[in-house]
């Protein structure tokens, strides 16, 4: 069931960290939590993972929208800083095919925006290779 509030959705996010970190593979290095009103905010945060790779990601909310993510970024990138991949809904010039896209080191293409969850499970499944 989608969140009915942004404290609400904050908590799924906030959850979800928590059953990842508690694994041991995952270190959470910042989660900041900027409640604007009862259906938007903003969240972004840091998560370390064993092999030395880095999530940095940030989303802002308006939960009384039927796509509430206005903004988006999951960057996602290796022990040496270099770009594994990233999802984000950013402007560029020239436009993408899609507003929401991923990058991977060589190429940009369309991809509907994920949940935090999502990227997580992804990551796992690469490292997991």
């Amino acid at each position: 069931m989608p969140a009915v509030s942004f404290p609400e959705y904050a908590r799924g996010i906030e959850s979800t960290l928590d059953k990842l970190v508690s694994t041991g593979e995952v270190v959470l290095l910042d989660l900041q939590v900027d409640q604007r009103s009862s259906l938007q905010g903003y969240i972004a945060g840091s998560l370390q993972f064993d092999s030395g790779s880095t999530l940095h990601f940030r989303e802002f909310v308006s939960l009384n929208l039927a796509q509430p993510k206005l903004m988006y970024a999951y960057h996602y990138q290796d022990a040496e800083g270099h770009l594994i991949f990233r999802y984000d809904n950013a402007a560029h010039r020239p436009p993408p095919p899609q507003v929401e896209h991923q990058h991977t080191p060589f190429s940009v293409t369309a991809a509907p925006a994920p949940a935090l969850a999502e990227v997580l499970d992804e990551i796992l499944r690469q490292k997991n290779f």
